[in-house]
């Protein structure tokens, strides 16, 4: 079935960073697994439940559960094309998939961590913070994105990994216009004063005067500055985008705005993603029913009785 799962890939439209990664899937957990061996029309439910039972002593329960969606999408499209008569991906048991609650970084970390970067790199962690980018999108900035009159920046492009071309952001919804914080502005103008964007008008460059791979900024200059912040292991700049999402929840900004602000397709996201973080209301709720009760009108006190009948104590009024 091999053969046929690099003949779907390749005919995919898939974005480069997309195909790799499913080219990667395939090849490391399809081709080198004897799955990958059987004939496309041979396998049946069995072998695929003991394809992912393996797999999952490899893959954490979300990467299985996106492996097992490619192999599926792999066999409808065998089904469509006739080669198949049925999908054996079916009833599959999985580990469930527990996602760890997310632990916002506070002002201060986020200040503390912008002290540790090295000069030419503390505002960038302000500007993610403040406007909630992607690292894609913050690396790919440019000066005529950003209108300080306006006090707006447009999100029209994004570098992807182990790129320095500009590409489309990843969704449709991802491409926006985010609102300018008095804060974000300041770190801009101040990093343009020492630093000034390259002639394509990229704010953030190298001392060589080219842009940032997510690599070298993420595991090399981030990495080390987390370290020295003293910020809990394995912060990277994504939680940059988590804090700027749990901020706008706090201060009351609706999950509807929120997945605007942050580029996604939808609210689900921002709800299962950061629902928790949202502010207490336990509160509201009380004073919600008491003003209810408070506006109706008196309704007079029945006295219940107690009964028994059949062995069971009911009540009556």
């Amino acid at each position: 079935m091999i053969e046929y799962s690099r003949i779907w890939v390749a005919g995919r439209a898939h974005r480069p960073t997309t195909a790799r990664r499913v080219v990667s899937l395939i090849e490391t957990h399809i081709a080198g697994t004897p799955l990958g061996s059987r004939r496309l029309a041979a396998v049946v439910p069995s072998e695929v439940q003991a394809w992912a039972a393996d797999r999952a002593k490899v893959l954490a329960p979300t990467t299985l559960r996106n492996l097992v969606g490619l192999l599926r999408s792999i066999y409808a499209a065998a089904v469509l094309d006739r080669l198949v008569g049925r999908s054996p991906v079916v009833r599959l048991t999985l580990p469930a998939a527990h996602r760890e609650r997310i632990v916002p970084l506070t002002v201060d970390q986020v200040r503390a961590l912008a002290d540790a970067m090295p000069r030419r790199n503390r505002a960038m962690v302000i500007i993610q913070a403040g406007l909630g980018l992607r690292l894609g999108e913050l690396l790919a900035l440019r000066v005529q994105d950003v209108d300080l009159a306006a006090r707006t920046v447009r999100v029209e492009w994004q570098f992807a990994p182990q790129s320095k071309v500009r590409t489309e952001p990843k969704t449709g919804r991802s491409r926006r216009s985010v609102p300018l914080p008095r804060i974000v502005a300041e770190a801009i103008e101040k990093h343009m004063q020492d630093w000034p964007p390259a002639e394509d008008g990229t704010l953030f460059t190298t001392r060589f005067g080219t842009p940032y791979r997510h690599d070298y900024y993420g595991t090399l200059i981030f990495k080390k500055a987390v370290a020295a912040a003293g910020l809990p292991e394995g912060t990277t700049s994504h939680d940059l985008r988590h804090h700027y999402a749990s901020v706008l929840l706090m201060q009351g900004e609706s999950v509807i705005v929120v997945a605007e602000r942050l580029g996604h397709e939808n609210a689900n996201l921002v709800l299962s993603t950061y629902g928790h973080l949202m502010p207490d209301s336990e509160e509201r709720t009380r004073r919600a029913v008491d003003d209810a009760w408070s506006c109706a009108p008196d309704v007079p006190q029945t006295r219940l009785r107690r009964h028994d009948q059949g062995g069971q104590r009911r009540f009556r009024r």
